[in-house]
């Protein structure tokens, strides 16, 4: 009997032990992955250090180290030094000027996040008295890397029922209604405030940004579709008016302030207008003639360049006027054309990329839905190369804005999360949806991107999540 109570109290003893191993190995890993989870991509080192002594007035306080050295709002980052205290209210920690949110204390290291627009990188350290007066403080000699996410939101336009009505009339950015048929955009090269938005046969918009109002252009046409400037800043509309007799090119000149028109050549159905930046030929595309035509604005007439079947098509010239990228709207593909200066010609249209799909990718391997309005916009990565520029179009059916490398190369910058059409906000690829976005347009004061998303009546923004109120 006593020998089975024996054995009974061995086991008994043996599970508890083993219950305990368990438990405690259990405790050991949960605090493992808790120190791993807390450690920021940059492999920052585990934020683990005794109780730090107070901070001593008689010594100077000193910034060391910054872990990671870069990221954006809202990264977590150690600043590490020495005489920071252990008084979590009294430190105040400062990134490009920006106050930072202090969450921990150890003397010689602090645990914080980094505040949006630290966009200067000097990261200072302050102990500070009861009253808030700075007793003392200590800057990094290096400068903190601050990037910004880029983001997309919305930016002008209010819908109602679930984005199912809405109303168009001109008002202050709260109060201006909604958006219909955003076919064109571009902003008047001498005056950055102003963007004209060309719609169609709804209303021609103009957005005020100095005075935070939309009203709407006068103009007395039939259906503009596209809008550019000439060289003297005058702009030019085209209409996709049917008249064969009747002017379809036209300008309305800058000294009047874009009232005063000039009727410029009869011409039927244009589908977008390209100023020459350096010769100032005004080019423009047709859709049921394909022809593609220059308007010589000192000779006063107008020329065929080529023929080129019927289509829509989109004409964009690069900044340094060399060659212009031509958009097939309905064979989903994008061409090249060449312009030599001697001559003055185009040469042919060559494919550079595209066919109906998606799918990112080089050449006709990138496949397109609906390709839009287009934009180059310069890349600091290529600076010195032959070509600084990418090309950034909308590639309306596929719900997204896609960018052209010079080398051929097509990449999806924004929308299609979920791989769907939608309308969401957030990050560019794992968040933002568009619904037929058709014009974009860089604004170069604001350092941001705007869309026309058609579909959903609104102008988005793609811009660095600082700028997002």
């Amino acid at each position: 009997m006593n020998e089975k109570l024996q054995s009974c109290n061995r086991r008994l003893m043996f599970r508890t032990r083993k219950i305990r191993f368990s438990l405690l190995f259990m405790f050991g890993f949960l605090c493992l992955c808790t120190a791993v989870g807390c450690k920021d991509d940059s492999s920052v080192e585990d934020f683990k250090l005794p109780d730090a002594p107070v901070f001593d007035a008689n010594k100077a306080i000193k910034v060391t180290n910054c872990l990671p050295d870069s990221g954006g709002m809202g990264t977590r980052i150690i600043v590490y030094g020495e005489n920071f205290g252990n008084d979590t209210a009294a430190v105040k920690v400062t990134i490009g000027g920006q106050k930072a949110r202090v969450l921990s204390c150890r003397s010689n290291s602090l645990l914080c996040l980094v505040p949006k627009k630290a966009w200067s990188g000097e990261v200072k350290v302050a102990v500070n008295s009861e009253t808030g007066e700075e007793i003392q403080s200590g800057q990094w000699e290096r400068l903190f890397k601050y990037r910004s996410l880029m983001v997309v939101s919305t930016f002008l336009g209010t819908t109602y029922e679930n984005n199912t009505k809405y109303d168009t009339k001109p008002g202050p950015f709260e109060d201006c209604g909604a958006f219909e048929n955003l076919v064109w955009m571009k902003f008047d090269p001498n005056n950055p405030d102003m963007l004209y938005i060309a719609a169609g046969y709804k209303s021609f918009r103009v957005v005020d940004f100095k005075n935070e109002y939309v009203g709407v252009f006068t103009h007395n046409l039939v259906q503009p579709t596209c809008i550019d400037f000439t060289l003297n800043g005058d702009m030019v509309v085209g209409d996709d008016q049917k008249d064969k007799q009747a002017p379809g090119l036209y300008l309305f000149t800058r000294e009047s302030g874009y009232t005063v028109r000039q009727d410029l050549c009869p011409t039927i159905e244009i589908n977008s207008v390209a100023v020459h930046p350096t010769n100032g030929r005004i080019y423009f595309t047709q859709y049921r003639t394909g022809e593609l035509n220059y308007y010589d604005l000192e000779k006063g007439e107008k020329v065929t360049e080529r023929v080129l079947g019927k289509s829509i098509r989109y004409m964009f010239w690069h900044p340094t006027g060399k060659y212009c990228y031509y958009i097939d709207n309905q064979s989903h593909q994008i061409y090249r054309m060449d312009y030599d200066e001697e001559t003055k010609k185009l040469s042919l249209p060559l494919v550079v990329c595209g066919g109906y799909g998606y799918q990112d990718g080089v050449g006709e391997g990138a496949k397109l839905n609906k390709p839009q309005q287009g934009i180059f916009v310069k890349n600091e990565k290529y600076e010195g190369q032959e070509d600084e520029y990418d090309f950034y179009f909308c590639d309306s059916n596929n719900g997204c804005i896609r960018f052209l490398t010079p080398e051929g190369r097509v990449e999806t910058y924004a929308g299609r999360a979920e791989n769907s059409t939608g309308y969401r906000d957030g990050d560019l690829r794992t968040e933002a949806q568009f619904n037929t976005c058709q014009s974009l347009v860089y604004d170069y004061k604001r350092n941001c991107m705007y869309v026309g998303d058609n579909g959903n009546h609104y102008i988005r923004k793609i811009s660095p999540q600082d700028d997002v109120e």
